[in-house]
């Protein structure tokens, strides 16, 4: 099932002078599916690098990091907590850089549990997990056997993608956030200039 016209991907954006996670201890997260409610340590930290380029460094709405954690500003999460989201929750934590000071606004973990089972794994090209079979460790595309009907989730069984309703979409771009972009479908695994296609011209207005 093909469902580009109904979900973007949310991509973290790296740049020169914006902070970076660069430490994030999480092994309480290992093997959680669920809320984390009665779990998340009170005193939860991630640490960002403060040596990206020259001049006043930025903070992000979302900051960027290689493990594909949503880690979101005050705003942002002020924002999607109006929105209603099922399975979704903000758990507080401190940013600091490598010296132990405190950086920015507080910030928060944008956690998405119980990621429905949408993905076609066959379909989509999935290289498995060996240790959990049912996962995918990488995928070629994306393609579905339904249609999750969420506005923001993690698919259950290749959780390093987050993915957005259109409508949802939209209402986040005109609040003009800053850290992420939305890809099509279709841009999934592109590297470089993305080739044409004849749904790039919604994402690219709503980008703009």
């Amino acid at each position: 099932m093909n469902l580009d016209d109904r979900y973007l991907i949310w991509q973290l954006v790296q740049t020169r002078r914006a902070y970076a996670v660069i430490r994030f201890d999480n092994e309480f997260l290992r093997g959680q599916l669920g809320s984390l409610a009665g779990t998340w340590p009170e005193a939860a930290f991630c640490v960002v690098d403060a040596a990206k380029g020259p001049g006043d460094l930025l903070l992000p709405d979302c900051l960027w990091n290689t493990d594909h954690r949503l880690f979101i500003s005050s705003r942002l999460k002020d924002f999607l907590s109006r929105q209603a989201l099922p399975d979704v929750e903000f758990w507080p934590i401190k940013v600091i850089d490598p010296t132990g000071r405190p950086v920015g606004q507080p910030y928060f973990f944008l956690h998405l549990f119980n990621g429905p089972d949408c993905l076609d794994l066959a379909a989509s090209g999935a290289t498995r997990s060996r240790i959990l079979p049912e996962k995918a460790e990488k995928l070629e595309r994306l393609l579905f056997v339904s249609d999750p009907e969420r506005p923001l989730f993690r698919p259950k069984t290749f959780a390093q993608i987050t993915l957005v309703q259109w409508s949802l979409a939209k209402a986040i771009a005109q609040q003009k956030f800053s850290g992420f972009r939305f890809m099509g479908l279709f841009d999934y695994g592109l590297k470089g200039d993305l080739p044409p296609h004849p749904e790039r011209y919604k994402v690219d207005a709503l980008i703009r």
